[in-house]
């Protein structure tokens, strides 16, 4: 973590909410993938079916854990499927918070924050979207996991809330997966 935070540089963390599902803990590592030098981290609890996955597949995301975090000042915050900030060190009243969640505007989102809300079946499918324009090269335990944040919040593209959208990034992980297999 040290080399993660050099001393006087202000740190950008990736946060989601507590008891993190798998839309919530794919949105964190789409988020990474889009932006290099902020630090995803892990809330302190996540669904059992998410702790398993992380447990066979976690080293490769490089999601840290709260309890690893140093004490160093945190200038911006992006919190992915969620609109509220837990309680993270070094986050302050100074600290610039950006939202992004597929969910409507709740009635306790800050109004000085900067929010990118669009009702589509999951957070992770609005990340995907950016993560097309750039085509990175995923592998299979990346973009499985980008996949089953979709699913899980789409009910495997069968929910009401589901939009072609979610199709179209599914579409394009199944792809992007088969592909960085082929790379590796």
């Amino acid at each position: 973590p040290a080399l993660l935070f050099p001393e006087r540089t202000l740190v950008h963390l990736i946060l989601t909410h507590d008891q993190a599902d798998f839309d919530a803990v794919a949105s964190l590592l789409a988020a990474s993938l889009l932006e290099p030098k902020a630090v995803a981290v892990l809330p302190p609890r996540v669904n059992r079916n998410v702790r398993g996955y992380l447990t066979l597949y976690g080293e490769r995301f490089h999601l840290l854990e709260q309890t690893d975090l140093p004490s160093k000042r945190v200038g911006r915050v992006t919190l992915v499927d969620t609109q509220s900030l837990l309680s993270v060190k070094g986050v302050s009243g100074k600290t610039q918070v950006n939202v992004l969640d597929h969910h409507p505007a709740g009635s306790g989102l800050d109004s000085s924050w900067k929010s990118h809300l669009e009702q589509v079946g999951a957070t992770t499918t609005l990340l995907v979207e950016a993560l097309l324009e750039e085509e990175p090269v995923l592998d299979m335990p990346a973009a499985t996991l980008l996949l089953l944040g979709i699913y899980e919040d789409t009910g495997s593209l069968s929910y009401p809330g589901t939009t072609p959208r979610d199709v179209r990034a599914c579409a394009w992980l199944q792809r992007a997966g088969d592909q960085g297999d082929k790379e590796s």
